[in-house]
């Protein structure tokens, strides 16, 4: 003899199979659901990846600093001052590269442990 209330709860866990294969979830009518919160949840910001950045910058300086010991000073200047009198992006660039007082420093400490 089959009991009937296992019947009933056999059909009640067909209709929830069912309704998860539709992608439906166990939220009531009338009820506020996670989709509710989840809307209304502040969303995460994402800061500046600073630390990318100091990488990007100590770089950049290493760079300019090897090609500073590599060919010199006086090379050096005359390229970036011809770089300078390009375009507008070539301006950017010679300002990029222009032998500041840190690209100096890793320049003689570079020359100091190469040659």
């Amino acid at each position: 003899m089959r009991d009937a209330g296992r019947t009933t709860f056999e059909r009640r866990l067909a209709r929830i199979d069912d309704i998860h294969a539709a992608g439906g979830a166990f939220e009531a009518n009338g009820t506020l659901g996670r989709s509710w919160f989840d809307s209304h949840r502040r969303k995460a910001r994402r800061g500046l990846p600073l630390r990318a950045l100091a990488f990007l910058c100590i770089g950049i300086l290493l760079f300019k600093g090897a090609l500073l010991a590599e060919i010199g000073p006086d090379t050096y200047q005359a390229r970036v001052t011809l770089l300078a009198e390009g375009s507008s992006l070539e301006r950017v660039g010679a300002w990029v590269l222009q032998a500041d007082a840190p690209t100096q420093w890793i320049a003689t400490q570079l020359r100091a442990v190469l040659y």
